[in-house]
């Protein structure tokens, strides 16, 4: 049944968009510019998925507005039960084809789509806890035969798969990439972002300095500023002016845009109002494309009701990681990081994993590779050498190995003055208790007869180490974050 099914109670034309008593009044918009979308299509997504759940009749809203998705053929794996965890690849077509994306300009030496706007979202079995993770667009990864004139094996950035072949060719990429089986696929594009923000009353940016973007005409005040439709797909956009100029600095100030719309939209009176909100969606929707699957009432319906739980605080954003190529613009693949998300998800478990905690009830706030260990062997059977090598293999430095005067059967940790985080560290990874003493000066595991071996699944919080990794780095929906 579609739009125009008469049966169903007449709502206003989606195009009125009449001003409410309350609403703000209008904020200058900048004159449209190139190449300002890479998020928009990404937010309608998240907000027809994420917070269309949350409207009483949910059911026959998407029933109203399933005419005016649009469908693509995807191999994707077998959409998952209701009891079960989903996995959705977005993607943001960078096509300049279409009603409302002229006005943004060709990009000059290019043709046909690319994806500039990659995230796959894990949503939880329980329906309680989302990940979103950004897939950088300047990646290097290898292309399967659909990127390469049917030629596996060769290497490009991540964005050419979907230039070369469409939805279909990322999804493969990604499939292969991480080896989390997608089970639908969203293309989305720009053309319902500014009447999103705008029936939300605009959406706050917050800004640590003063921004002055000739590229995107954007002029905003260090600190919040709320932005309407234009301004803020134009801050989403601007990158040479804000942070450190970069592709992946754009995509940490575009989850810190999408945590400021979804906290908006959660608090604002839009939910309790069903025809406003159609009327938002109505647009949203005619910017989508999905897959067969995901297109049918039935998976529509099912996903979005059970997403009426999910918390903003319990919505997680993160970048894949990565480390930068010798040009300091691309980058690769830090699989080591990144499989770590890619198994969480497949497990379906909490990311970030909750910070590991040591025998005094406190978080681990120290990474074994800040830390330097004596240790003294009063085992009685060199087990000793045997911590040493494991404590090594987890990155901890070892600055001696001494023989104790007498056996012992406890292992224990000792530590001096101000070294009790450390001493925390390496408590929880042996299993030992741990204790301040007066006449040391290091961080001392003594080693017990009772020895065995060490953790490996150690979570720390808020390091030193951490903080410089930055692409690992998660937030979540409800935190208030200021770039630049």
């Amino acid at each position: 049944m579609g739009k125009g099914d008469s049966s169903l109670p007449r709502l206003p034309d989606p195009k009125a968009t009449a001003a409410t008593p309350d609403a703000p009044a209008p904020l200058p918009q900048p004159k449209p510019r190139k190449r300002r979308r890479r998020l928009a299509g990404i937010f309608v997504l998240v907000v027809c998925i994420l917070l269309g759940g949350t409207v009483v009749g949910g059911a026959w809203l998407y029933y109203r507005l399933s005419g005016n998705v649009q469908t693509i053929s995807v191999e994707t794996a077998p959409s998952p039960e209701a009891n079960e965890p989903v996995n959705i690849l977005l993607m943001g077509s960078d096509s300049r084809t279409g009603k409302g994306n002229k006005g943004y300009g060709l990009d000059a030496g290019r043709s046909g789509e690319r994806s500039d706007t990659t995230i796959l979202l894990h949503i939880s079995a329980d329906r309680q806890n989302a990940t979103a993770v950004s897939i950088p667009r300047d990646t290097w990864v290898r292309m399967p035969a659909c990127a390469s004139d049917g030629v596996a094996g060769t290497y490009d950035k991540f964005n050419t798969a979907f230039q070369e072949g469409g939805a279909s060719c990322t999804t493969e990429v990604v499939t292969e990439l991480t080896g989390v089986p997608i089970h639908h696929v969203a293309v989305v594009d720009f053309g319902g972002f500014k009447n999103v923000i705008d029936a939300l009353g605009g959406v706050e940016v917050c800004l640590n300095q003063p921004i002055q973007d000739p590229d995107s005409q954007l002029d905003l005040p260090a600190g919040t500023t709320l932005v309407d439709g234009e301004r803020a797909l134009a801050f989403v956009r601007a990158r040479k002016t804000l942070g450190d100029g970069s592709d992946i600095g754009r995509i940490k100030r575009q989850q810190a845009f999408l945590s400021s719309a979804i906290r908006k939209a959660t608090d604002t009176g839009l939910l309790l109002n069903p025809v406003k909100l159609f009327q938002v969606l109505d647009t949203a929707t005619q910017s989508l494309t999905v897959d067969e699957s995901l297109n049918s009432l039935g998976q529509m319906r099912t996903l979005v009701d059970s997403l009426r739980a999910i918390d903003p605080a319990n919505i997680t954003f993160v970048t894949m990681p990565f480390t930068y190529r010798a040009d300091n613009a691309n980058v690769d693949v830090d699989t080591v990081q990144a499989d770590k998300i890619w198994q969480s998800i497949i497990n379906d478990t909490p990311w970030p994993p909750p910070v590991s905690r040591g025998p005094d009830g406190k978080k681990v706030v120290v990474a074994p590779e800040e830390i330097t260990v004596r240790i003294v062997d009063a085992s009685g059977s060199q087990a000793g050498e045997k911590a040493s090598r494991q404590l090594r293999a987890l990155g901890f430095s070892i600055s001696e190995i001494t023989q104790a005067n007498k056996k012992r059967g406890e292992t224990e940790v000792s530590y001096g003055s101000g070294l009790q985080d450390s001493a925390r560290t390496v408590a929880y990874i042996t299993g030992a208790p741990m204790t301040e003493k007066d006449d040391i000066w290091t961080t001392t595991l003594t080693v017990g007869s009772d020895w065995s071996s060490v953790k490996s699944d150690v979570v720390v919080g808020n390091s030193k180490k951490a903080a410089d990794e930055t692409s690992t780095q998660a937030t979540t929906a409800a935190e208030p974050i200021c770039a630049g």
